[in-house]
């Protein structure tokens, strides 16, 4: 009976059957580990190609480029190498992998200093600002990286993935932002599609550094567990490595746990930009403002940053000339920044709105070369 009931499951799936990849001797990942962490020419090269191609897609805000450069780039080898030796409590392989990892930090964050400097960049964009404020949602990910990256390179077959990983997890963009910010100056322009804000202060190095710290650790406490969990290594011996670690770990989790709550905070703000202008042209109404110029209101971009629990709202308007006089500017802002504050325990909130005047002139074939408004 047991026969024929398999042979019947057989036959509906097809003899499915799980498949445990070899593991990779002890041995060989050991020799595969040094070779990654000594700095050879190939890893130069390649680290800097990919801080060129990262600064270069940063600055044009291409995130198809910046993409391209975390597959060229080879900074995840010697991080993993770093994570086996703490697990065999080799401190040769630490070492050596420790300085490896710090000289490619080094380089990537000069050559895209330099390369700013050069090309004289003087303001900043989304792709860049994207990685200026890490939470712990970006750790979480490293972690996810980190399992998929270090238990790849303990299984046969699986090598084809290691570039989703270098993908997912960001190393080489952030150091580049950070050498980006290192060029500018204590007072930054920020650009977000047509609209431009002035005066912000220079966090650009300090946030998009401490990004790549956080997915540094993040990639080395949790490839350490995946090693020993897999018997590479022993916990009695790699026991304190693993204690330091993991309180580094905790240490970066306070800012992280602070910046998620702000990221929280803008997500819902970001939100009620529709009410805000539903507000906007209700005021613009009772100003006896016309109802078919009213819908000509545009909101060109919205930004907000929340540091330390106070938000700071951007905002650039595209707005009829005949309306820019007569819409309530002063009284929705006001009843927008109360709410804000009510509603999600903010300090304070400073909003910030420039109005860009439009005027529309139609192209009237029929009169010739003239144009009537």
């Amino acid at each position: 009976m047991s026969t024929l009931l398999r042979r019947a499951l057989d036959n509906i799936s097809g003899e499915w059957r799980l498949n445990l990849e070899n593991r990779v001797p002890l041995k060989e990942l050991y020799t595969v580990r040094i070779a990654s962490s000594k700095p050879s020419l190939g890893f130069f090269v390649l680290l800097i190609c990919s801080a060129v191609i990262a600064t270069l897609g940063l600055i044009s805000n291409s995130t198809a480029v910046v993409i391209g450069a975390m597959i060229v780039a080879p900074l995840m080898d010697p991080i993993l190498s770093l994570a086996f030796g703490l697990s065999i409590a080799d401190n040769r392989l630490v070492k050596r992998s420790s300085i490896t990892v710090v000289i490619g930090v080094a380089t990537v964050v000069f050559t895209s200093w330099l390369l700013a400097m050069v090309l004289g960049v003087n303001e900043i964009n989304r792709e860049m600002t994207a990685r200026t404020a890490p939470n712990l949602i970006d750790l979480v990910i490293a972690v996810a990286a980190a399992v998929a990256g270090s238990f790849t390179i303990t299984r046969d077959k699986l090598s084809n993935s290691i570039a989703g990983v270098a993908i997912a997890v960001a190393l080489v963009p952030p150091l580049c932002v950070s050498g980006i910010g290192l060029s500018l100056g204590p007072e930054l322009v920020a650009v977000f599609g047509r609209g431009t804000v002035a005066g912000l202060t220079n966090q650009v190095a300090e946030g998009s550094f401490l990004l790549f710290l956080a997915n540094l650790i993040g990639i080395t406490v949790t490839s350490l567990v995946v090693f020993m969990v897999q018997r590479y290594g022993d916990i009695r011996r790699a026991w304190r490595q693993l204690l330091v670690w993991l309180g580094l770990l905790g240490l970066l989790c306070i800012p992280l746990s602070s910046a998620l709550h702000d990221f929280s905070v803008r997500q819902q703000i970001n939100s009620r930009f529709t009410t805000f202008k539903a507000g906007l042209i209700q005021e613009s109404k009772y100003a006896g403002a016309n109802v078919n110029a009213l819908r000509r209101i545009r909101m060109l971009y919205s930004n907000v940053r929340v540091v330390n629990n106070t938000a700071t709202i951007d905002m650039v308007l595209n707005v009829p000339t005949k309306l820019v006089g007569k819409i309530g500017l002063q009284e929705v802002q006001e009843e927008f920044r109360s709410s804000a504050i009510q509603d999600y325990g903010l300090k304070e909130v400073e909003i910030n709105i420039s109005v860009i005047p439009t005027q529309i002139l139609n192209f009237d074939p029929g009169a010739g070369a003239g144009i009537s408004p």
